[in-house]
């Protein structure tokens, strides 16, 4: 019997790291397609890309966002909560303050499924060179405990890591975003309810095995104004060896009109080499006033294009 279970545990560690993952950090990201890494303008940075809490220029000194996201059907049905659905990414809240110029930090949270959930907090500052004032970095703890299962297996995977962020708004209308996951992760283990006592621990790590993700974004003047365009690289090593690993999209929010206080947003998600998940996004914000805005997105499978719903999700942001 025991070698069995062992069997089975190895078959679930050579599986999980398969899963595929859509995330549910923020309805206006995830709109314009999950490549938010170099926009990083509002509390979704607290996910996205931590160094943008050093550049609110926008902001006001003591300027704080909160944005909550919910899933309210998939593929499993309406507002789900079943334990062990995997990495299906349900609710997530994201934070950020300013507090000035140069110095400002944020907190991001998820949970989903059953027992699975996300705290991040982080930092982020400009750095303090003339030269590199348009450049900031961002340092997060990343506290990850999943509750999910394989061919029948349940196990539980929680991690600890730092995670390092980058951006450079090198040009009034451009910026370039990194967003490194796993850049330390100085812990993390599976444990099998089925085989109470047993543990699975990962040697600690550091820049190994990095989900390196660098993103562009472009958000112009003039005529376009309102218009934000970004495209991003998931786990960028990794799709040197496996094929591309990319999501994009845009945002287009109209400077005047009747349309004025509306965002339309889509996007592309492809975060596995095999497409066989590739997904359409499709965002839509609704400004109620000068702070607070509710949206939608959903994600739609593509094979090989828009076929059936897979995801329906709904948010609010509040900016205090």
């Amino acid at each position: 019997m025991k070698k069995i279970s062992l069997f089975l545990i190895l078959c679930t560690l050579v599986y999980i790291f398969q899963i595929p993952s859509l995330a549910c950090w923020g309805f206006r990201p995830m709109g314009m397609g999950g490549a938010y890494v170099a926009v990083a303008d509002d509390a979704n940075l607290a996910y996205w890309n931590r160094a943008g809490a050093g550049q609110l220029d926008n902001w006001k000194d003591g300027d704080k966002e909160i944005v909550v996201t919910d899933t309210v059907w998939n593929r499993r049905g309406w507002l789900n909560r079943t334990p062990r659905l995997g990495n299906t990414y349900y609710d997530s809240f994201n934070f950020a303050q300013k507090i000035n110029k140069n110095f400002g930090w944020s907190m991001a949270g998820e949970w989903s499924g059953g027992s699975a959930v996300v705290f991040s907090p982080s930092i982020g500052f400009r750095l303090p060179w003339e030269w590199a004032d348009k450049m900031s970095v961002g340092i997060g703890y990343f506290y990850y405990k999943a509750e999910q299962e394989s061919g029948g297996v349940p196990y539980d995977y929680t991690a600890n890591q730092i995670q390092v962020d980058y951006l450079w708004r090198f040009h009034p209308e451009w910026s370039f975003g990194v967003h490194m996951e796993n850049f330390w992760n100085f812990s993390s283990s599976y444990t099998f309810p089925q085989i109470p006592g047993y543990v699975i621990y990962n040697e600690g790590s550091f820049i190994k095995d990095v989900n390196f993700r660098p993103g562009i974004a472009w958000m112009p003047k003039g005529n376009l104004e309102g218009l934000v365009v970004n495209a991003g690289i998931y786990n960028m090593f990794r799709a040197w060896n496996m094929g591309p690993l990319y999501s994009g999209g845009f945002e287009y929010t109209p400077p005047k009109g009747f349309w004025s206080s509306s965002s339309f947003r889509a996007g592309w998600y492809n975060y596995t080499p095999e497409h066989d998940y590739d997904f359409l996004t499709l965002g839509y914000g609704l400004k109620l006033n000068k702070d607070v805005e509710i949206g939608y997105w959903g994600a739609f499978e593509s094979e090989p294009f828009f076929n059936r719903a897979y995801q329906q999700n709904i948010g609010v942001a509040w900016k205090f």
